[in-house]
């Protein structure tokens, strides 16, 4: 049976119209930036096969420009709003000002060379293939393995690169070799071969989006499970995980690790007295203000109520001693809703080379913050060990 472009394009456009209905009942309401600008891109590459479609069975050159032109422009909108799902999902990506670029100049110079068949052919074909490249590129670089496995990539830039290589091919033979590609419709092996790609692409960019935020759903939901949510500090869980690598890192270099426990002081007069809005408020204060203070590869955990777990990565007592003094003037220059001081008493300990666990170091500072309470409150006292 041969295949009939009118066809292939009059599927392409169901294809298109049937996820474009069916990706916002599948995904919901409520969807990130990321996940809103993919299924975006799909609804408007689905707007450009219409217009495309209906203008060449609707008759006249003006309708004609006027359809032709507002496909050239959503077409490349899609592509800018698959290249900024990229972004959200896996970090900035390269060549965003050329890719803005041109696909501003495409439609234009689209409908400025619209008299001639064979210049707008080749600049919209030849502009929207070196798009494709730009955001298959995206795709895959840089390699930025702090946003999970990515795999669903792969699949994304095969697509793209195939589109690409048809989309050229398309634009080569409308600008040099005509007869070989007439007009839209005609039916030549390449404009067949590249109608039957494109909705192999379409199911595959859709399956890629669905992938996307699948895996985008599954790292939400990670996060939620290691992190407290009133102050976003790590929990428990998430303490227990990344404060377990530190050490096995910190073992094989032979860098010091210095473990502080920090415990707000008389917490439960201000829960008391103010009322647990302005303890939450207080809380809140404390946990940013030691994230303004952590450096790279530091560990901060809530695991109690008003009592929070430091491990400083390659920290010495004196660098222990430097945190906490920067995290005590931080929080003198600020002020709470009804301007409560914020003080703190903090125990100390250095983990020893030979422990495997930080439980026998979360047990000397445990009890160093013990006497820094006794003493007091609002000072760090370090264990015998770390003196």
């Amino acid at each position: 049976m041969l295949l009939d472009p009118t066809t292939l394009i009059f599927i392409n456009v169901a294809n298109l119209l049937v996820m474009g209905g069916a990706l916002p009942i599948i995904m919901g309401q409520g969807l990130s930036t990321a996940a809103a600008r993919g299924r975006r891109s799909l609804i408007l590459n689905a707007g450009a096969w219409i217009c495309l479609l209906v203008s060449t069975v609707w008759s006249g050159v003006l309708p004609d420009l006027l359809l032709s032109t507002l496909a050239m422009a959503l077409i490349c909108a899609s592509q800018w709003l698959l290249y900024r799902a990229l972004e959200n999902w896996l970090g900035r990506r390269p060549l965003r000002r050329p890719l803005l670029v041109l696909a501003w100049l495409m439609p234009i110079g689209y409908a400025l060379s619209f008299p001639s068949y064979e210049i707008r052919v080749g600049w919209a074909n030849l502009m929207l293939a070196a798009q494709m490249l730009i955001v298959a590129r995206a795709c895959l670089y840089p390699m930025n393995r702090d946003f999970g496995r990515v795999s669903w990539r792969y699949p994304l830039f095969g697509c793209l690169v195939v589109m690409a290589g048809f989309t050229s091919a398309r634009g080569i033979l409308g600008a040099w070799f005509t007869e070989l590609y007439p007009y839209f419709r005609a039916p030549t092996p390449v404009n067949l071969a590249a109608l039957v790609a494109a909705n192999m692409a379409l199911v595959l960019g859709t399956l890629t989006i669905l992938g996307a935020w699948r895996e985008e759903a599954e790292q939400q939901l990670h996060r939620l499970a290691i992190t407290d949510p009133l102050t976003g500090l790590l929990n428990r869980n998430g303490w227990a995980a990344q404060t377990e690598r530190a050490l096995r890192r910190a073992q094989r270099h032979g860098q010091p690790l210095s473990l502080l426990l920090l415990d707000l002081d008389h917490f439960k007069q201000v829960n008391d007295v103010h009322g647990h809005e302005v303890g939450d408020e207080v809380l809140r204060r404390f946990a940013r203000m030691l994230q303004q203070c952590l450096r790279t590869g530091d560990v901060c955990a809530r695991v109690g109520g008003e009592e929070v777990c430091v491990l400083l990565y390659n920290a010495d007592a004196a660098a222990a001693r430097a945190f906490d003094e920067r995290v005590r003037a931080g929080l003198a220059q600020q002020t709470t809703a009804r301007s409560l001081p914020v003080g703190f008493s903090a125990g100390h300990t250095l983990c020893r080379s030979d422990e495997t666990t930080l439980e026998p170091a979360m047990a000397r500072a445990d009890a160093a913050l013990y006497r820094a309470k006794g003493a007091g409150r609002g000072r760090l006292v370090s264990d015998s060990h770390a003196s």
